[in-house]
């Protein structure tokens, strides 16, 4: 039968075209060396990634926490902060402050903090909030007033904050419990910001 399948030639086929150059299908042929040294590159890859998740579910590319702690002017002084933390994370910073003799506060309680380890953070607020508040180029000056009677002997400051987004590498700071112009107690820290 003419025009069939069958007795089509090479130049009747309109979708083969005669001059097209015929490519190989087989896979070109490696030495055993590169095939090892790249299945060696892919399992060491997975490895380091396998190795890297454990690490971020373990915690430790997160906020690690640490307390400094002070004597002095009749006042004992702890800071809870990250020692450790990244940008955009919510980080702790609390101060705690009682009479060096455990007795309780009875007067107002004055706090210096250094004002580059506050601009660390993006403030959501403060508890309690302080009955006066000043600023100096070096440091936040704040006045509490001592806790209500049957209320504990201990004036704890808690600041609400996560880590601003665009800080890097960390700071030092300082709190410290003043009497009048004087330094009763001070707590010096530094905190580290991974990147």
């Amino acid at each position: 039968m003419a025009g069939s399948h069958d007795d089509w030639e090479l130049g009747d086929n309109p979708t083969v075209d005669p001059g097209a150059r015929v490519l190989a299908t087989a896979p070109e042929r490696t030495d055993r060396r590169t095939v090892g040294r790249e299945r060696w590159a892919r399992r060491t890859f997975a490895a380091g990634l396998v190795v890297f998740l454990a690490l971020g579910l373990a915690g430790v590319f997160g906020v690690w926490t640490t307390s400094s702690s002070a004597t002095g002017g009749g006042y004992h002084v702890r800071v809870s902060h990250a020692r450790v933390t990244r940008p955009g994370l919510a980080t702790p910073f609390a101060i705690a402050v009682t009479r060096a003799d455990g007795s309780p506060l009875r007067e107002p309680v004055t706090l210096a903090v250094s004002s580059s380890y506050l601009a660390l953070f993006d403030d959501n607020g403060m508890d309690p909030q302080p009955s006066s508040e000043t600023a100096g180029p070096d440091q936040v000056v704040w006045e509490f007033e001592p806790p209500p009677a049957g209320g504990g002997d201990a004036l704890v400051v808690t600041l609400d904050a996560r880590l601003e987004p665009a800080v890097q590498w960390g700071r030092d700071g300082f709190v410290r419990v003043m009497d009048g112009s004087d330094v009763a107690a001070e707590v010096r820290f530094h905190t580290w910001v991974a990147p």
